[in-house]
């Protein structure tokens, strides 16, 4: 299978080597840069950390995770997914993949002693001597295909994924996935919608395309389409990167800080009008 399908690794690195200093005053002690899980009450108190670690949680039952098990993270980020699999879930040993050398040297230095790794390597281009029993894979789906990419196209390579996947699995294992998708757009209007500014050679797929792609090698057993989460997600980040704006300003240029603010400005609209939705699934391998 082809490896450079989607986003580049230098397309990569340009949003996620900005710095790891730079993203922490904003993501927070969890370092999770994806939409958290909020409570359906908007009244309800709960602060990001909260809301993150609820996203986690799902993800982790999502993927069937218990004590001793093993994960494969693909798109780990700073290995938060993998933290909370081994505390909360008591699992073996986790593996990240990501394709930021700041991201894997982050958690090179702060996990050590932990039972977990991160490889900085493509999916397509990674292989275990050894089967896992889950896989999850949060905000990374966004990046496997380009703009210019048709439906054919995207299905073909989405569903390249969903067989390295099931290829990765053990009988009976699952699968967690997190993507935003198109929803009310037309197809000449969605790059428009991308702030490729911040995500280049980005695309996100439609639902009906993650349920063809998946369907030759996995079952679905969960699914929910939760724009707000997003939103939420992104005006707390806006909210810190302004009280923030003069130290992230002084370690990269406000320029950047412009950049993200608007980028997940225009986001927030998205979700908020129905042009884009956060989904989550649960899938279980053929």
């Amino acid at each position: 299978m082809a490896l450079n399908q989607g986003a580049s690794q230098e397309a990569i690195q340009y949003h996620y080597d900005v710095g790891n200093d730079f993203y922490a005053p904003w993501l927070g002690p969890t370092m999770i840069y994806s939409a958290a899980i909020w409570p359906d009450d908007p009244k309800a108190a709960c602060n990001l950390a909260e809301a993150q670690y609820a996203k986690l949680d799902w993800h982790i039952a999502g993927a069937g995770l218990g004590k001793g098990d093993r994960v494969l993270d693909i798109g780990c980020g700073w290995g938060g997914t993998m933290r909370r699999a081994i505390d909360s879930a008591g699992i073996g040993e986790a593996v990240g993949l990501t394709l930021s050398d700041a991201q894997a040297d982050w958690i090179a230095e702060h996990q050590a002693g932990q039972p977990m790794r991160a490889e900085v390597q493509p999916w397509q281009a990674y292989r275990d001597a050894e089967p896992f029993d889950g896989i999850i894979s949060i905000g990374a789906f966004e990046h496997f295909a380009k703009p210019e990419m048709d439906r054919t196209a995207k299905v073909a390579h989405y569903g390249d994924f969903f067989r390295f996947c099931a290829d990765s699995l053990k009988p009976g294992g699952r699968l967690s996935l997190q993507t935003i998708v198109w929803m009310n757009v037309a197809p000449e209007n969605e790059a428009g919608n991308l702030p490729l500014h911040i995500f280049p050679e980005s695309n996100l797929p439609h639902v009906s395309e993650v349920f063809e792609a998946a369907a030759p090698y996995f079952h679905p057993m969960a699914y929910h389409n939760r724009p707000r989460d997003y939103s939420r997600t992104l005006r707390e980040w806006i909210r810190d990167l302004g009280r923030n704006r003069a130290e992230l300003s002084a370690m990269t240029d406000a320029e950047t800080v412009k950049r993200y603010r608007d980028g997940f400005a225009g986001f927030v609209l998205g979700f908020e009008k129905g042009v884009i939705g956060l989904t989550r699934y649960s899938f279980l391998k053929r």
